[in-house]
């Protein structure tokens, strides 16, 4: 686990640049679905986590949980769209459901269509905050 947030924040950029990999070599198998899946799920865990670490650092936010790092995100200016940021957790929390096909089907498209430009578009923001 990284131990500071430039670390951190590292670690995440290069789990999104997995999944963009991922989502451009897609071939709508199930096991593409999958590894999608999974990636978002990993990638978005190092996401929350590393904005969490720029509160505390930075904001001296002592909030934890991925809920209350989005709201405090959107009230300290740090993202915009608080609603869409919510969007990316509650996906989050349907992939325990995905055994359930039509609920992977449907968290998988909003990850490739919605999800994926989201976090492209905060890192592009976030790196003129940290780099």
């Amino acid at each position: 686990m990284p131990n500071n947030l430039i670390e951190s924040y590292e670690t995440f950029k290069k789990a999104f640049s997995k999944l963009r990999e991922f989502v451009d070599t897609d071939n709508g198998t199930e096991k593409d679905k999958a590894a999608i899946i999974h990636a978002y799920e990993y990638t978005f865990e190092l996401w929350w986590k590393s904005l969490q670490r720029y509160l505390q650092d930075f904001e001296t936010v002592t909030e934890f949980g991925p809920g209350s790092t989005i709201r405090n995100a959107f009230q300290y200016g740090l993202i915009e769209e608080g609603q869409d940021y919510m969007n990316l957790l509650k996906d989050r929390n349907l992939i325990a459901h995905t055994y359930k096909e039509n609920i992977a089907t449907e968290i998988y498209e909003r990850i490739v269509n919605k999800h994926m430009n989201i976090l492209e578009k905060f890192i592009k923001e976030f790196d003129k905050r940290i780099v």
